[in-house]
């Protein structure tokens, strides 16, 4: 049966045709026949057509799992906003996000690049600020005080400096 079956296959491909549109030849086995109605659904064009409705739909959930997830994280965002605000006296007063501040302790408290993180998604350091929490007395009020002579007179200089993954330094620019 199976040899009659392969002859069977085998022998379509020793008959050829003539296209009555183009006139070109075609083996019959190489050839896709039309009829003038369409044909009927087989079972493959059924599968077909199932996976692409079931990828459709998977595609729609998944957008809709990421907006969810976007409005989750906005409101973790704010919420969190919320407490960090009941809890913090120096930046929340001053209206500056927390996340903008940089401690340095010595000579000011914190250096606040204010903008740098922005909530709604917009990035800009607006304004750099010395932040300090309170009056500082001798030394370090001088150092203070030498630091805001030098940014007022504008007697300082922009240096970007990068530290690579093996700990060297290189200047930018």
């Amino acid at each position: 049966m199976q040899k009659e079956v392969l002859e069977f296959y085998s022998s379509l491909r020793q008959i050829f045709v003539v296209c009555p549109c183009c006139e070109e030849i075609h083996r019959l086995s190489d050839c896709k026949l039309y009829q003038r109605s369409k044909p009927g659904v087989d079972w493959k064009e059924k599968i077909d057509t199932e996976i692409m409705r079931l990828t459709k739909m998977e595609e729609k959930l998944e957008e809709k799992i990421d907006a969810a997830k976007e409005l989750a994280r906005e409101a973790g965002r704010k919420s969190a906003d919320k407490h960090v605000k009941k809890i913090d006296r120096v930046f929340s007063p001053l209206k500056l996000n927390p996340n903008d501040a940089k401690v340095l302790f010595h000579p000011i408290d914190f250096l606040v690049f204010n903008g740098m993180n922005n909530n709604k998604g917009e990035k800009g350091v607006k304004q750099i600020l010395l932040l300090d929490k309170h009056n500082k007395s001798g030394q370090h009020l001088a150092v203070q005080t030498s630091i805001e002579k030098a940014v007022q007179a504008k007697n300082y200089e922009w240096l970007t400096l990068r530290v690579e993954a093996n700990g060297d330094i290189h200047e930018e620019g």
